[in-house]
């Protein structure tokens, strides 16, 4: 007999996302490849359908705060230490991306995407009802795209204590939050650029 202990035998064995290197390659990878599969995908699609855009940008998110979730549950379960407070500095980067980035096209700058009327009066259409119309449920749709951006970064920051997996992926969630919330006013544009 062997007086050696294995590792193995030594000490319980740790999740994967709770061990600090296996969890950190874990969220550098999930939380960067959301980061360009986000911005890349945005720039691809922000001239395609929402059918096309919509997949690309919200996806990546979901995977990002999926594993967000899956280590905030993992610390918990093993009772393992809490993450240091300077994660949170993500919180103040990912709500300036989701103020600053621009999430109005171009042609309704003048705009902002406040109301219908100010789009349709950037707009070049004939009928300003038929416009109206349009223009509604797509300032409707931007504005909420771009409001749960900021819920998201808000949610990131609840969980942040125990997961940095999570408090990270709310970089990716302002981006895809600003490319979707114009994404639904740039299908506009294009409609009366097509009309036009």
């Amino acid at each position: 007999m062997s007086r050696l202990t294995s590792i193995d035998e030594a000490a319980p064995r740790l999740p994967l996302l709770v061990r600090p290197f296996q969890a950190g390659m874990t969220g550098w990878i999930v939380v960067f490849g959301a980061t360009v599969v986000v911005l890349v995908g945005g720039a691809i699609t922000s001239q395609k359908s929402l059918a096309a855009a919509l997949p690309v940008l919200v996806i990546p998110v979901v995977v990002a705060f999926g594993f967000g979730i899956v280590q905030w549950w993992q610390v918990r379960s093993a009772g393992a230490d809490r993450t240091s407070w300077w994660h949170l500095g993500a919180i103040p980067a990912a709500v300036l991306i989701w103020f600053l980035w621009p999430n109005v096209p171009n042609a309704l700058n003048d705009a902002n995407g406040s109301s219908a009327v100010s789009v349709c009066d950037n707009l070049p259409t004939d009928s300003t009802a038929a416009c109206l119309h349009r223009a509604a449920p797509a300032v409707d749709a931007h504005n909420l795209a771009w409001w749960l951006g900021l819920a998201l970064v808000a949610v990131a920051a609840l969980l942040a204590r125990r997961s940095r997996i999570a408090v990270w992926s709310s970089i990716p969630a302002a981006f895809a939050g600003c490319l979707l919330a114009s994404s639904f006013l740039e299908q506009l544009v294009l409609h009366y650029q097509v009309v036009k």
